[in-house]
């Protein structure tokens, strides 16, 4: 049993071009080196470690509006390009498990092409053919071990939900040959918001929430934008609608109780923002108001490198977000979940100054954010505009993770910054 875990996830590797979000490739070899002299560590990464949704193809033959995706050999095409532009991070990995640690994959909706045999076995030759002991692929797509639960979170979000996420594949109608499942928003990022960005605007890909970046672009550019790209999401939402698909629905109705996200953003703060009735603006006045905490005592032999400085953190008890209600939903079960580890929406959060939930002590949800630069559009004194986005001093960028220890009173988990 590993004494730490270090859990990481939407790191985002793609292709090295100026649709790849990942230039953290010197600081992610630091990051393993450095948890590598730590004994019987185990390395988490929790979805999206590999953006094959941001890798373009010179020929494919996936049609807009449709849930069927890449074919085995195009997903296999695609992790030949990141291993190409991210070989030093592979390189790390690989050593860091034949230093005697092990590492967990556990798939997102940018990775379930890692559900591909022949790109899951590519990938493991990369890594030197490691053992079970040192190499896990969490196929469920949940990871549990005793009261530690983590999940990447995408099943909780209407437009990034699929209706078989462990096992993502549609067989075509016309060829016969099975084909990846995409799921709503992966359809709409490839028709609509890739047409967006371009070397001079890479930016997209960083903005959050989805809805307000895409209509204060039709919003604010020239006549000619207005046209094109308006005409292109009326077209969009009149083949697709709102998410999930159609095929998804009663699925995700089940699993939320109708209490999912769109756009990781509510259903009625999209129409709000789409009425006028919201603003755009920068994230900045209720966070900065908020404590952030005193560093933590670190632990003997453990490096300054590893820290919570900076980090934001509040109480999960007035959270409503769908990955906060989720957590707490698994912490109050009888499932003895003591530690919920989630991704996806890119926000960094734990409760570790407070965990305590329904009077049950020692009960933590860490959310690890992301690796690649980002601006979340909220509340802020001051409103942005669609050329504001070009602004690289907006972006923000907390290489951040969480570690999970057990001793004997329980689990200790903390969300942490590399630096």
């Amino acid at each position: 049993m590993p004494r730490t875990r270090f859990i990481i996830s939407d790191l985002h590797l793609g292709a090295g071009d100026y649709l790849d979000d990942f230039q953290q490739d010197a600081a992610f070899r630091s990051f393993v080196e450095t948890i590598a002299r730590r004994r019987s560590s185990e390395l988490i990464i929790n979805g999206d470690f590999i953006d094959f949704v941001g890798v373009t193809l010179e020929k494919t033959v996936s049609k807009p509006f449709q849930r069927l995706g890449c074919t085995e050999a195009e997903s296999l095409h695609k992790l030949e390009r990141v291993l190409e532009a991210h070989r030093d991070c592979f390189l790390s990995l690989r050593r860091f498990m034949e230093d005697g640690h092990r590492l967990v994959l556990v798939p997102g909706n940018h990775d379930v092409d890692l559900f591909w045999p022949q790109v899951r076995d590519r990938l493991l030759e990369e890594f030197g053919t490691p053992d079970s002991e040192h190499f896990h692929f969490e196929y469920t797509g949940i990871y549990r071990d005793g009261g530690l639960y983590v999940e990447h979170g995408n099943q909780y979000f209407a437009d990034s939900a699929f209706e078989n996420f462990t096992h993502p594949f549609l067989r075509d109608p016309k060829s016969g040959e099975l084909r990846l499942e995409r799921s709503w928003s992966n359809c709409f990022l490839e028709y609509f918001a890739k047409g967006m960005i371009s070397e001079r605007s890479p930016f997209i890909n960083n903005v959050r929430p989805i809805p307000n970046m895409v209509f204060m672009g039709i919003q604010d550019e020239n006549w000619w934008f207005k046209l094109v790209y308006g005409y292109k999401l009326l077209r969009f939402m009149s083949k697709v609608g709102f998410p999930p698909f159609k095929e998804s629905r009663e699925l995700q109705r089940r699993r939320r109780e109708g209490r999912l996200d769109t756009w990781g953003y509510s259903l009625k703060r999209t129409m709000d923002f789409i009425s006028g009735r919201a603003r755009v603006e920068l994230q900045g006045v209720e966070d900065a108001e908020r404590v952030s905490p005193e560093l933590p005592e670190e632990e003997e032999g453990e490096t300054s490198e590893l820290a919570t400085d900076g980090l934001l953190l509040d109480s999960l008890a007035t959270r409503e977000d769908a990955l906060s209600v989720a957590a707490r939903d698994l912490l109050l079960s009888d499932q003895d979940i003591d530690v919920v580890v989630f991704g996806h929406d890119h926000r960094y959060y734990s409760n570790e100054l407070q965990p305590v939930l329904g009077g049950k002590r020692g009960k933590y949800y860490i959310n690890t954010g992301t690796w690649i630069p980002m601006l979340f559009l909220t509340k802020t004194k001051r409103q942005l505009r669609w050329r504001d986005l070009a602004d690289e001093s907006l972006y923000q960028q907390l290489l951040t993770y969480a570690t999970v220890k057990r001793g004997l009173h329980g689990y200790a988990a903390s969300l942490r910054r590399f630096l």
